[in-house]
């Protein structure tokens, strides 16, 4: 396998080749599996943000030279192929999750079904959908909507409170440039006993990116506790690798001052 010095040095890897490496422990302690799916490998920066995540990862490794690998199809795949290779990660010391609700029409696409998911008392993730669900919306008491596209339509601007952040979902997006004004919309939303719904088409990468970084500033957390606290509620949440690379950067100007 190839040692790894950056990006450059990473190639991807078959679901099958992964779950034969994982029966060697040995080869299995030296790898580094990386889950880009919204990405070309070619496409990566080799000055963007993906490399300032990988060296951190990297840093993270205790002893001798790693193996860098992106997983073709992505871990559900591998997860849907290889179950026996996988477990959860063990929970964190916060507020049970509820169950996501999975009960609207089983034909909608898996970010689609149910209605918003509570991350805390006053802030709610979902979709495009969820946002056009009137009656969803006023059953979680959501009296704001932060949108985080720039194609999503705001439904009901004269019922209730919106805020646009226009972003499309990809590596060259600047996602961290609406960090702090994303943060300062939720919590005056709070401050005014009120409950915002961020979201964006999915529900997936850059609504969930704007959660992360509302939890790392206002709960001064790490970016690993805070995605798996969002995960616990909303598991199809998958920001792209640009996305976390900039999460990365904030949560080191936030914990570091």
């Amino acid at each position: 396998m190839p040692v790894a010095t950056g990006l450059e040095a990473a190639r991807e890897l078959e679901c099958a080749a992964l779950g034969a490496l994982l029966r060697e422990p040995r080869e299995a302690e030296r790898t580094l599996l990386l889950d880009c799916r919204p990405f070309l490998v070619a496409e990566l920066s080799p000055d963007g943000p993906a490399h300032v995540l990988l060296a951190a990862l990297l840093h993270e490794t205790h002893a001798g030279p790693t193996a860098v690998c992106f997983l073709r199809g992505g871990f559900h795949d591998f997860q849907a192929r290889f179950p026996d290779l996988c477990s959860e990660a063990p929970g964190l010391a916060l507020p049970p999750a509820e169950a996501e609700n999975h009960s609207s029409d089983p034909r909608a696409p898996i970010h689609d079904q149910g209605g918003p998911v509570e991350i805390l008392p006053y802030l709610f993730l979902g979709s495009c959908t969820h946002s056009s669900d009137l009656q969803g919306l006023q059953a979680c008491g959501i009296t704001a909507v932060l949108n985080v596209s720039a194609s999503c339509p705001n439904h009901f601007e004269d019922l209730l409170c919106y805020k646009s952040i226009p972003v499309e979902d990809n590596h060259m997006v600047e996602i961290s440039a609406w960090f702090q004004e994303a943060i300062g919309f939720i919590d005056s939303v709070k401050n005014s006993g009120g409950r915002v719904l961020v979201h964006c088409q999915a529900g997936i990468s850059r609504s969930a990116t704007i959660c992360l970084a509302y939890l790392i500033q206002s709960h001064r957390v790490r970016l690993d506790e805070a995605f798996d606290f969002v995960k616990q509620r909303r598991g199809v949440i998958s920001p792209n690798f640009s996305f976390m690379g900039q999460l990365l950067q904030f949560e080191t100007q936030v914990l570091c001052h």
